[in-house]
């Protein structure tokens, strides 16, 4: 069996083991266009702050399964081969898409350089910023977005030192995952502990580059310092090798419960597949470390032959930032169905019921059973009458009442 795995990331790493450990006999290669062995993408942010990640950041794959500095660029479902970009063709019977994302970043008018201008995705994108701030006098940067990435960006570039402003277009921080008074609630946080500053309800018009140093004018008014520009307004999936396939794409690949594409042999995983959500109509791409994982390795075991049927997914996200914890699943940034809620000072929790059963959640604060949660909400139990436990974080997996 020929397995051709495209990507170089967790869930390529994962899926590649995997396959390795049930299927020893065949072959499995890695194509990944970066000059890397394959590495935790989930780290970057904390590379600004610290150099002890490093230790942990590589998976290994072998030398001789994996092809570094090489795009795929084409795919044939007829003739099951995919074309890179050296002009190679690699054959498979198998293939997994784990390619994950890329970052937004938009053209802005004003003359500046590439690397001062940066999503977080990659190595190189870290190494970037690294340099502007060392080399730039004014000890400041500029983020594009208060996301989930951005705000882990924004906390790491304190913690080096560095004050930071936030543009942001929306009415509130964190605007994907928390409504207005909790976003209200961490933002006054932040801006009254650390040198952070956020601009909502703006936008970048122009950027020019004098030296080391990026003026960047905003688009309502006023005007930015900053050694560098960080971007996070969202990701696409890597997809472009897909066009003129017939493997469906609605914004991520769409797979079905075993992570098999509408093409028959072909996979996806990871932030670029599009699955199914328990409380959110349609497919939908959940791009966290936890799910990449569980997928490579039920995909793994599809395409050695191993039956296994994956359950869908209930998006949540974990942001450990500026000394809070914020934890949200579902749908969580607007009031629908029944809310119940209970403050305390910076603490906040939320939690959204429908037919009784658990379709979103806020936690801000000290966390406790966080992932009962999760497990509640995808296996569908009716939890309406333990609303104080799920308020007061009492809840537990084992909790004989729900079992």
């Amino acid at each position: 069996m020929r397995y051709v795995i495209v990507g170089g990331s967790i869930a390529a790493h994962t899926a590649y083991r995997q396959l390795k450990a049930i299927d020893p006999g065949s072959s499995v290669t890695v194509i990944s266009r970066e000059n890397t062995q394959p590495y935790s993408k989930m780290l970057l942010p904390y590379m600004i702050h610290t150099d002890s990640v490093e230790e942990n950041m590589f998976f290994r794959i072998d030398p001789e399964d994996l092809r570094l500095k090489e795009r795929v660029v084409a795919l044939d479902t007829e003739q099951k081969t995919v074309a890179t970009d050296r002009g190679t063709i690699v054959p498979y019977d198998k293939l997994l898409i784990a390619t994950g994302a890329d970052a937004k970043i938009p053209s802005y008018s004003g003359n500046y350089s590439a690397e001062s201008v940066v999503g977080v995705r990659y190595l190189q994108d870290i190494e970037n910023i690294m340099i502007r701030i060392a080399t730039c006098p004014i000890k400041k940067a500029v983020l594009v977005g208060a996301g989930l990435v951005t705000l882990e960006v924004g906390w790491a570039l304190v913690q080096r030192g560095i004050a930071v402003d936030f543009v942001v277009r929306s009415n509130r921080i964190l605007s994907q995952i928390l409504d207005k008074k909790a976003a209200d609630k961490v933002e006054n946080y932040i801006t009254s502990h650390y040198p952070v500053r956020f601009f909502k309800g703006e936008d970048v018009e122009s950027i020019e580059e004098n030296g080391s140093t990026l003026h960047i004018k905003l688009a309502g008014s006023g005007e930015l310092e900053g050694c560098v520009m960080v971007v996070g307004k969202g990701v696409n999936p890597n997809t472009d090798f897909l066009e003129n396939t017939p493997v469906k794409v609605d914004y991520g690949v769409v797979v079905d419960n075993r992570l098999q594409t509408s093409v028959d042999d072909i996979y996806a995983v990871g932030d670029v597949a599009a699955f199914d959500d328990v409380v959110m109509p349609g497919k939908h791409v959940h791009a966290i470390w936890p799910v990449a994982i569980e997928q490579a390795k039920a995909a793994a075991r599809n395409m050695a032959g191993i039956k296994t049927w994956y359950m869908p997914e209930f998006s949540r996200n974990a942001l450990p930032v500026f000394n809070i914890t914020i934890f949200t699943g579902g749908i969580s940034n607007r009031d629908e169905f029944d809310v119940y809620e209970k403050e305390n000072g910076l603490e906040h929790r939320k939690i959204m019921l429908k037919d009784g059963k658990l379709v979103g959640f806020i936690l801000i604060g000290e966390l406790a059973n966080a992932g009962a949660y999760t497990y509640i909400a995808k296996k569908r139990i009716k939890v309406d009458d333990k609303i104080n436990k799920l308020l007061y974080g009492t809840i537990t997996i084992n909790d004989q009442a729900y079992r």
